[in-house]
């Protein structure tokens, strides 16, 4: 139901093992690093856990799809069996044939011990993988011991791996294991991924998935890590839930708040409300003495204050730079009030009171493209400016990022207080920034700006007359056509204007070359952000540019 709402080609959140999503952090690459190295190895074991969900059976298709064709591979899914159930499914994985009298213990070692052997002979290399190793009984293990002990007199005949969860590291420290232990000659414990890792997940499968710019906002990717607990699965299944809930909201992104609430869905709102609580538990008893030790140092500066006056002094000098100085006591009625200087009114830029709401903001912003969007329905904004050929992209960043799109902007502000509100960027010079408000636009030092923008902003932009926002090498012809004639425009990039529609080598080159000069992703994918860009490189007539109003 959302991918059709964000335009990606396919729900990008499924939990199944999909090798097209393949990300590796850098835990992984060194966790594949160690597989690898282990297959080189003359026999033994190679040992890699993870938390449930961490991606142990991604890696190991990773892994898998690297062995060399001289590989003879076994791969066990459930070990939970008896030894002989599982040396028969070993024979079954190598295609070793059996008869029916091949049925005791001895019996299968011997014609998996002629398997090794010949393929030794023929250059092969046997290799053993068992998944969710951790189900193995201690006396299955020990069988699985003895496998390496055949050999010939220079090598090992069979390399095994064993991949499972935290318990497998707590079976092998049994004594009676102690030899399997010893002969694990490579091993790796996969953690879950930190908060980077986990915005740099999300980021990808939406990639992979056909979207480039940002579908969730910086707090909604923490909110997501810290339900999560960095575990890929368990972000898999929070980010599909919050993708429905901003598709059913008709939401442009997916904020903290659907985030939240996704969350409380699936693990319900007592087990959420009790895990929190749990969780805040002991920060709220330190914050509790936090408070009383403050409250006793405040209540002992008002009574020093009012009852000894030769205070008054010393601790003017220590609480007036933290703006902590103690209320005076109240006048004395016989005495004449004192005149007291009337401070200049704060600029109605920076007054919380004259945020703008989000579609008045918008309205203002549509109006340099030359819309009126009180006349298009009651529909998301987003979404009616679509009937005019235009486009909604979310973005963050800084100035810097805002000046080179060029396009009027609609900003997400935020004060000290937590009061919310938007403004209406028109204009954007080296210092200043132009707003637009109901009875004019005004100017404003990008000094007292700052402190309330909190770095995220939407952009109005003209998407192709091709209808599609996205192209790449699974991009229509005509598509692909319009790119190419676009990018010879730019000096430079050496692209002719073959009326070719294939996305080849050279137009992928051409699009990677135009994004690094241009400060982008280099991902050889011509998304909003980049044909955005384009337009402002070949100076195409239309949209409206920051530099027009200032």
């Amino acid at each position: 139901m959302y991918a059709k709402y964000f335009g990606l080609k396919e729900p990008s959140f499924s939990i199944t093992p999909d090798p097209q999503y393949l990300f590796l952090s850098e835990q992984h690459q060194e966790a594949l690093a160690h597989l690898i190295y282990g297959a080189g190895e003359n026999g033994g074991f190679v040992l890699l856990t993870g938390e449930v969900g961490t991606g142990k059976t991604t890696i190991c298709r990773a892994f898998l799809e690297q062995l060399p064709e001289q590989v003879e591979l076994a791969l066990i899914l459930n070990p939970a069996m008896t030894a002989t159930e599982l040396l028969q499914s070993i024979c079954d994985e190598f295609r070793i044939e059996l008869s029916e009298d091949d049925r005791t213990i001895k019996q299968l070692l011997d014609r998996l011990n002629q398997f090794l052997l010949d393929a030794h002979a023929r250059g092969k290399r046997p290799v053993l993988v068992i998944d969710e190793a951790q189900s193995l009984q201690p006396r299955v293990l020990e069988q699985i011991r003895l496998l390496t002990n055949l050999e010939t007199p220079k090598h090992k005949l069979l390399q095994i791996f064993l991949v499972g969860q935290p318990e497998l590291r707590t079976l092998l420290q049994q004594p009676n294991l102690r030899q399997v232990n010893q002969r694990i000659t490579a091993r790796y414990h996969l953690r879950p991924f930190n908060a980077r890792d986990t915005a740099a997940y999300v980021r990808h499968r939406l990639a992979v998935a056909g979207v480039e710019h940002p579908l969730f906002t910086r707090s909604a990717l923490k909110a997501v890590h810290r339900f999560s607990g960095g575990v890929p699965r368990l972000i898999n299944i929070l980010c599909d839930r919050a993708l429905l809930g901003a598709s059913v909201t008709r939401s442009p992104l997916v904020t903290r708040a659907i985030v939240n609430k996704a969350a409380s869905e699936i693990r319900g709102h007592s087990s959420s409300l009790a895990a929190r609580w749990e969780a805040l538990w002991p920060g709220l008893k330190k914050g509790a003495a936090v408070i009383l030790v403050f409250s006793a140092v405040l209540l002992w500066l008002r009574l020093a204050w009012q009852e000894m006056p030769e205070w008054r002094a010393p601790l003017t000098k220590v609480l007036a730079p933290l703006d902590l100085v103690p209320m005076a006591a109240p006048p004395n009625p016989s005495e004449p009030s004192p005149q007291i200087a009337q401070s200049p009114q704060q600029s109605p830029l920076i007054s919380a009171e004259l945020f703008l709401d989000r579609e008045t903001a918008m309205r203002l912003m549509l109006q340099h493209w030359g819309v009126a969007l009180g006349e298009l329905g009651t529909e998301p904004p987003c979404e009616r400016i679509q009937r005019f050929g235009l486009a909604c992209e979310a973005d963050q960043g800084g100035w810097s990022r805002v000046r080179d799109f060029d396009r009027p902007a609609l900003l997400k502000l935020q004060d000290e207080r937590g009061n919310s509100g938007y403004a209406a960027l028109s204009a954007l010079q080296a210092e200043y920034a132009v707003l637009d408000f109901p009875d004019g636009p005004q100017t404003i030092a990008l000094r007292d700006l700052d402190p309330l923008w909190t770095g995220d902003y939407l952009l109005i932009w003209q998407p192709p007359p091709i209808g599609t926002q996205v192209i790449g090498p699974s991009a229509s012809p005509q598509a692909v056509r319009w790119l190419r004639k676009l990018l010879a425009q730019v000096p430079g990039l050496g692209l002719e204007d073959q009326e070719s529609g294939r996305f080849d080598a050279q137009l992928d080159r051409a699009v990677r070359a135009f994004q690094q000069q241009s400060g982008l992703k280099v991902d050889g994918i011509a998304g909003p952000r980049t044909l955005i860009r384009l337009h402002n490189a070949v100076n195409m007539p239309g949209p409206p540019h920051l530099n027009a109003g200032g």
